[in-house]
This record gives structure tokens, sequence and C-alpha cells, in this order.
């Protein structure tokens, strides 16, 4: 992976599956109004920058085939790791492994160009 420039975030996808005897609902549900007013706290303490959620809105669907996927954006990968060693974020990730099948999953990590944000265009690629 390249250096990254001073102002560029490092994007940081996880990608879930619900575990089998959860409902897609249900599990969108615990993702999407459960979990983060506990996580955003944590995420804030260690300086993440941004967190959104992007259900994958066909459960039909089977490329890609996660049920959900959380994007990070971080100053630095030394964030991520201060959140993922923090002993909070155990004890969330805990109640979290309750409806997430973490035997299969997906990470992303890398760098997100912005083409086009609301109506500008950013032709620099920057």
């Amino acid at each position: 992976m390249a250096t990254p420039r001073q102002d560029q975030l490092i994007k940081f996808d996880v990608c879930l599956y619900k575990k089998d005897n959860i409902s897609y609902d249900e599990f969108i549900k615990y993702a999407t109004e459960v979990y983060p007013p506990k996580a955003v706290p944590l995420m804030k303490k260690h300086g993440i920058v941004q967190w959104a959620a992007n259900e994958m809105g066909r459960p039909e669907w089977t490329v890609p085939d996660y049920d959900i996927v959380m994007s990070y954006w971080l100053r630095s990968v030394d964030d991520l790791r201060a959140l993922t060693t923090d002993p909070e974020w155990d004890e969330l990730e805990k109640e979290a492994q309750e409806i997430t099948n973490m035997t299969i999953g997906h990470f992303v990590i890398g760098h997100q160009t912005i083409h086009l944000q609301g109506d500008v265009q950013n032709s620099t690629g920057a």
C-alpha cells in the first residue's frame, strides 16, 4: 500500500454476516440502531474520524453476500489498534458476537478517493 498523504484518511471496511438464527431485519436493526450509540463514544475516544454502515439492501443477492459493511475512516492504523485493544471494545464486541457470524467475514483497508461529493466533482482524484 502506498504511503498516504498527510491529509488522506485510511478507510477500513469490515464486511459482516449475520448468524443463521438471526433474521436479516433483526441484524440490520442491531447494527444500525442498537450498536452505534454504544460504539460511537469509544470511537471518538480513539480518534476515529468517521464511521458508516452500508446495508447491502438485497439480502437475496450473493455477490457480495455480506449482510452489512461497516466502514471506518482513520488518520492512522494506530488509531484502529488503540480502538480494538481497548477493554471497552472487547465488551462491546462480546455483545455483537451474539448475532454476528464471526467464522466468516472480510476486511478491506486502503484509501478512499472521492470523485464526486454532492455537486462537486474532484477531477484531481485527491
